[in-house]
């Protein structure tokens, strides 16, 4: 952007003093020779001005209150097979609430991903119960949530045929759309040829209609980019339900999360510190193996 100035204003000064130049043969020799170094300047082709890229607004609607608790596990242990030897959780016990500001990190295969999952009622504990508020709702980012997209239906089509009953006139479903980075002729494009990451924000979209309580995100940045991401956290900061976050972005959990709950060695174990705090401890962790090798 200060090239694209510097470039500008040397112009701008070249061009006047052309025109300044009049008729005198000590002048128009000058004029000459500023001219052939703005042909030189056109000619190696100048800076762009760079263009801001929109701002996202991220919002998700306030909920309702619930008493709690909203979300309880009691001595809850699970396995895709139901055999005990196969447990990859046992013996949890935890509680979320609308306050709740939860990042679940761990090592891979540790089944932050099956935690949610038993949180929301896709899976059912092999022992044990989850207890759910009955009123209870919501909002959910997975790995297959660009999957309940109808590819063949625009943007704005596919908002209007999936949530009816808003009765909303086409300008306020536009509105709404654009609020999440979709905006312009890309709303009544047809969703197969968007990508991953403006079909995300669809889904982010569509899960602030449903008015949730608790939102579970998994892996919820994967495609999108920085302006996104910082929208999504002060959607997230603005919002008053509860949040349990599954996430490799450290960058998104520091700004968010208030709690670091710890998904090992088949249970759920509450992190004393932050999230750099946490990472600093798997450096240490790394650096000490190494050692050892």
């Amino acid at each position: 952007m200060k090239k694209y100035k510097k470039e500008q204003e040397d112009i701008k000064h070249l061009k006047a003093f052309i025109s300044s130049c009049g008729t005198y043969a000590n002048l128009v020799r000058q004029a000459k020779s500023k001219q052939k170094i703005l042909d030189k300047m056109y000619a190696a082709g100048l800076t762009e001005e760079v263009v801001e890229p929109p701002a996202y607004k991220f919002r998700f609607q306030q909920c309702e209150p619930l008493s709690p608790p909203v979300l309880a596990f009691q001595n809850v242990a699970f396995s895709y097979s139901g055999k005990k030897t196969d447990y990859l959780y046992k013996d949890v016990s935890l509680g979320v609430d609308l306050d709740s500001r939860i990042a679940l990190v761990g090592p891979n295969g540790a089944g932050k991903s099956t935690l949610l999952k038993l949180m929301c009622g896709d899976l059912n504990p092999t022992e044990g119960a989850v207890r759910r508020h009955i009123h209870l709702e919501m909002g959910r980012f997975h790995q297959h949530s660009l999957e309940i997209l109808t590819p063949d239906k625009t943007v704005l089509q596919f908002f209007m045929d999936t949530f009816p009953e808003k009765k909303m006139e086409e300008q306020s479903w536009r509105q709404h759309i654009g609020k999440y980075g979709v905006t312009g002729t890309t709303q009544l494009t047809l969703i197969r040829t968007l990508s991953d990451g403006l079909k995300s924000r669809i889904v982010f979209a569509m899960i602030a209609l449903t008015h949730p309580h608790l939102l579970l995100l998994d892996e919820p940045t994967n495609h999108l980019d920085i302006e996104c991401i910082d929208s999504l956290a002060d959607a997230i900061n603005k919002y008053n339900g509860g949040l349990v976050l599954v996430s490799h972005d450290f960058r998104l959990i520091s700004q968010v999360a208030k709690e670091i709950w710890v998904c090992d060695n088949h249970n759920v174990k509450k992190w004393s510190g932050d999230i750099r705090s946490y990472k600093d401890s798997l450096i240490k962790s790394m650096k000490s193996s190494k050692l050892l090798d």
